[in-house]
């Protein structure tokens, strides 16, 4: 390869629920790393390499202090006082509007698709943050996940037709419905330590869904694992939809496309 440019975004994000304590980030070969926090608030690392190279490694160290041990423990407020809650938040905060109206193939605004499942709508009488959890349980009923099922690009029509699919596309999936439900949602991508292992390797990067819950503010959904994120997931970037938080973007030159990125990821706990 003659040049590489790229956009990273594997770095912890900062904020009340999650502070990293250090941070350091090399490639090699080695080339100068800038950095930005981008209109969505994740950490961008940017790199330029322009020597002919092999190949390219970037390696990210980080101790992260989670504080959500439980993402149930807020001030609830009674379902009928929740969308005056969502509009005020909506009015205090018009850029929220973007993750209540952001349609594209990857969250496709729902009903028009052909081979569509036909999901549950919220019941009235259950909270917002209930209604999403009896939403993912109805998806593992009727999506599988399966590795290779989808590929990185693909719309969430491919997910429908197969009925199966990988982290991103239960994601895409949760947001979709529920932003047709007229609530804010994103995607994350990050870390997650599920095995309760004090160290384990992994394949490859986490991703699921944040939800605006009305008393709590941003809450993580996994409809992978049918789980509301607590401490054991680390954020790294969130977005519109996946392109948004991409952990990987670029462009490269060269004589021919290479092989696909190769991830190993290392998860560990300190000892209390």
């Amino acid at each position: 390869m003659r040049e590489h440019q790229i956009e990273l975004r594997l770095c912890p994000r900062r904020g009340p629920l999650q502070r990293v304590t250090e941070l350091a980030i090399e490639t090699a070969p080695g080339t100068p790393l800038r950095e930005h926090v981008d209109c969505f608030g994740n950490l961008v690392h940017r790199l330029s390499l322009v020597a002919p190279h092999r190949e390219l490694r970037v390696r990210l160290r980080a101790r992260v202090e989670t504080r959500l041990e439980n993402p149930f423990d807020f001030a609830a407020l009674a379902p009928e006082e929740e969308r005056a809650w969502l509009v005020q938040r909506l009015r205090e905060e018009p850029r929220l509007h973007e993750f209540r109206l952001h349609r594209s193939d990857a969250v496709p605004e729902l009903g028009r698709a052909a081979g569509e499942p036909d999901a549950p709508a919220p019941d009235p009488r259950r909270g917002l943050l209930e209604n999403v959890q009896a939403l993912m349980e109805w998806s593992a009923a009727h999506f599988a996940y399966e590795q290779g099922a989808t590929d990185v690009h693909a719309p969430l029509s491919v997910f429908f037709e197969k009925r199966a699919g990988v982290c991103q596309d239960f994601a895409h999936w949760l947001i979709a419905a529920v932003r047709g439900w007229g609530v804010p949602a994103r995607y994350a991508s990050g870390y997650v330590d599920l095995d309760g292992a004090e160290t384990a390797e992994q394949a490859a990067m986490h991703a699921w869904a944040e939800v605006l819950v009305p008393g709590a503010g941003w809450r993580g959904v996994d409809a992978t694992h049918r789980l509301v994120a607590n401490d054991r997931y680390v954020v790294t970037a969130v977005g519109r939809d996946s392109r948004d938080a991409a952990p990987v973007r670029g462009a490269f030159k060269g004589d021919h496309a290479g092989e696909a990125p190769r991830v190993r990821l290392r998860v560990a706990r300190d000892a209390q």
